[in-house]
């Protein structure tokens, strides 16, 4: 079983994170078109797939991750600890900020159209949160890596 929750939980990670790289690679480049309109779909579709998939994703990386912790590790443990905070500020983050406010901006760029200054402003500061996230997801993914702290047989 533990074995399987491995697999989940890379999976998961693999969807999450790899998705929200790809996702901030589309953003610069959309950034720097000379398209208006190309801002405003990126935004959309990142926006469609955070609720979707990466969502989803981060919860059963979540359940997974618990479940290895009880069968094999300790919550007590400095490395799954840090893990879980920047989990819980991303989800957090996800949910006060990222979500809303991508909502904020759709609602812009349908009353103002896609050159909108202030929904771009808007979507810029998003795209900016979501690239501290993936700071985050990195530090993360290195705890899972090197398990600091942990005693090796």
């Amino acid at each position: 079983m533990y074995q399987v929750l491995v697999y989940i939980h890379i999976v998961c990670a693999i969807v999450w994170v790899g998705g929200s790289v790809f996702a901030q690679l589309l953003a610069i480049r959309a950034q720097r078109s000379s398209d208006p309109t190309e801002l405003p779909i990126i935004g959309r579709q990142v926006a469609f797939l955070g609720l979707r998939v990466f969502l989803p994703a981060s919860i059963l990386l979540f359940i997974a991750g618990v479940a290895m912790v009880a069968q094999q590790y300790s919550f007590g443990q400095l490395w799954i600890s840090v893990s879980m905070a920047l989990w819980i500020g991303s989800v957090l983050a996800g949910a006060l900020y990222l979500g809303p406010r991508s909502r904020k901006v759709a609602e812009l760029f349908e009353a103002e159209g896609p050159s909108s200054a202030a929904a771009r402003a808007l979507l810029d500061r998003l795209f900016l949160v979501s690239r501290l996230e993936l700071v985050s997801f990195a530090v993360v993914v290195a705890l899972m890596v090197f398990k600091p702290g942990l005693a090796v047989a």
